[in-house]
């Protein structure tokens, strides 16, 4: 995608299937123009197109009134994250629209910044087990601080040795032995915990704003799991790097 197409600005639509929970945004020039999320269980399939349509029915918009598709990269679970990015995927080829993908942690991360303290983002990986990064924000801009890490319960509390914001699909009936597995924990509200597809949003449209988008032919996404035996993906994708600036905090004004 050029340039020249992407300078349309039309709004960008989001897609999050990474996990049992699924939600889609439209975002605009103006900020966030709507937003869903549902328990989708395994029946992503089914829904995510028929909830795509009826939130652009909501917002007086059309498919091809869309600027851009972003989509959540995972970590996640194998059949979520292939429904959310085929069906991204194909809206692109279809529409000619830029493709944004998103680590799911950096959106579950992005609404907790400013509170002074690292944040670490989890997201239940099923069989008891949890997948977490650190974050923090040097100088206002949201940066991950470690790998992917992917352990249980007990695992993951070992990993808050300091003062940590920690926030995501943590166990709600576990609460009160997590407290005294990690006392230097800090949690916020069930409510505020849940994942928001208007954050992965945010966070696509500052890389759209500037330009920045993936190529729809080889974006993959990042399994919790390895696929099932025979699947060319089979391969568990894990990211390397330390360090890595992921937006901007603080957007610049649009003009």
């Amino acid at each position: 995608m050029s340039a020249p197409d992407a300078a349309r600005r039309g709004p960008l639509l989001a897609l999050d299937t990474s996990t049992l929970t699924a939600g889609i945004a439209l975002y605009g020039a103006g900020g966030l123009l709507g937003e869903t999320s549902w328990s989708a269980g395994r029946a992503q399939t089914t829904a995510i197109l028929g909830e795509t349509a009826r939130l652009l029915e909501l917002a007086a918009l059309r498919p091809v009134d869309l600027g851009a598709v972003a989509v959540a990269t995972g970590p996640g679970a194998f059949n979520g994250l292939r429904v959310g990015l085929s069906t991204a995927k194909g809206l692109c080829f279809a529409l000619g629209l830029p493709l944004l993908g998103i680590p799911t942690l950096d959106a579950v991360a992005y609404p907790h910044g400013g509170y002074g303290h690292p944040v670490r983002a989890v997201i239940a990986a099923g069989r008891g087990r949890f997948v977490s990064a650190l974050y923090d924000w040097p100088e206002g801009s949201l940066r991950r601080l470690t790998e992917y890490e992917n352990t249980t319960l007990e695992g993951l509390a070992a990993l808050v040795a300091a003062p940590t914001l920690v926030c995501g699909e943590l166990p709600q009936d576990r609460l009160d032995a997590w407290r005294e597995l990690a006392p230097e924990a800090l949690l916020t509200s069930p409510t505020l915990n849940a994942r928001r597809a208007g954050c992965l949003a945010e966070l696509a449209w500052a890389r759209f704003r500037r330009d920045e988008w993936d190529d729809a032919d080889t974006l993959e996404p990042v399994y919790l799991h390895a696929p099932p035996a025979g699947d060319p993906a089979r391969a568990l994708a894990e990211a390397t790097l330390p360090t890595l600036p992921v937006a901007d905090w603080r957007l610049p004004p649009d003009n």
